[in-house]
């Protein structure tokens, strides 16, 4: 039996830099681990993959969860034998937040498996199979701080900033990521604010950190969801040092300049019908608990 936490992720950065002929957008970003997580135990079995969802409601337990897809890939592709694995999930991180918690869930079932049955597996095949599953999956596989190219799974490491008190607001309703892109609201840009970024970020100054913020879907979001806009007002009225949409959203990140503001601004919006918590950039990805 094995236990391991995964956490959600912002993104500082998320710059769209146009249209690919797959289909998809190219995107350079930033990717952070904050502490926010969600749970997974293994068993071994005899055959097949079983998950039990605890925490969460509507979130599914088939075949179309990525955690059983990530499951039934890796004892395909890297175990190779008919041996089982029953998962259960405590899940925290919401669902469509702009979080990447399914992501997060799908990275800690490979790490997961590979340590459950002790597998000599090479991070290039444990980063190929996380491909298979979706643009965000690699990124969790370390966790960190990393930069993300081509669909966001193409993954170099940076090192670790300074720590950062961050606070999540996330609405009752969550938001479509194919909607935000085919609003036409999103902004074009060409990788100079990832460029700048990076400056700021190894120079460690929060408030220099939140004057780099960007987002190029924040636009969209914004136009099919107004209030976010009013809320991420509120944030800086409150006195965050700077507010992001984070992915595709709807959830609002702030930084703040120490744990007594970042509690703070939270309270302020209790009672509202938002999901709010507080929480620290965090150097990791998934890790054994």
């Amino acid at each position: 039996m094995l236990t391991v936490q995964t956490p959600a992720k912002i993104n500082p950065v998320l710059e769209v830099l146009g249209k690919r002929p797959d289909g998809y957008h190219e995107l350079a970003l930033v990717f952070q681990a904050v502490g926010f997580y969600d749970q997974l135990t293994f068993e071994k079995k005899a055959a097949g993959v079983g998950l039990r969802v605890e925490g969460q409601a509507g979130l599914a337990a088939d075949d179309s969860n990525l955690i059983v897809k990530a499951a039934k890939l890796f004892l395909r592709e890297a175990l190779k034998s008919a041996d089982g694995v029953q998962i259960t999930l405590h899940k925290k991180i919401p669902l469509a937040a702009g979080l990447g918690g399914g992501s997060s869930d799908a990275a800690a079932a490979l790490r997961g498996l590979q340590w459950l049955f002790e597998v000599p597996v090479s991070e290039g095949k444990m980063h190929q199979m996380a491909a298979q599953l979706g643009s965000d999956v690699n990124f969790f596989l370390n966790g960190g701080t990393a930069l993300g190219t081509g669909r966001g799974e193409i993954i170099t490491p940076w090192k670790a900033s300074v720590p950062l008190w961050v606070i999540l607001v996330k609405p009752s309703e969550g938001l479509s990521t194919p909607a935000v892109y085919q609003s036409g609201k999103a902004l074009m840009t060409t990788g100079d604010k990832i460029l700048e970024f990076q400056k700021v970020w190894s120079e460690g100054s929060p408030a220099s950190i939140a004057s780099r913020l960007f987002n190029g879907l924040e636009p969209a979001a914004f136009y099919l969801r107004p209030e976010l806009e009013f809320i991420k007002k509120r944030l800086m009225t409150e006195g965050a040092l700077g507010v992001l949409l984070s992915g595709s959203g709807p959830t609002l990140f702030a930084l703040a300049a120490h744990e007594m503001e970042a509690k703070k601004i939270a309270s302020e919006f209790e009672g509202e019908g938002l999901e709010v918590v507080v929480t620290q950039t965090v150097s990791t990805g998934v890790q054994k608990v």
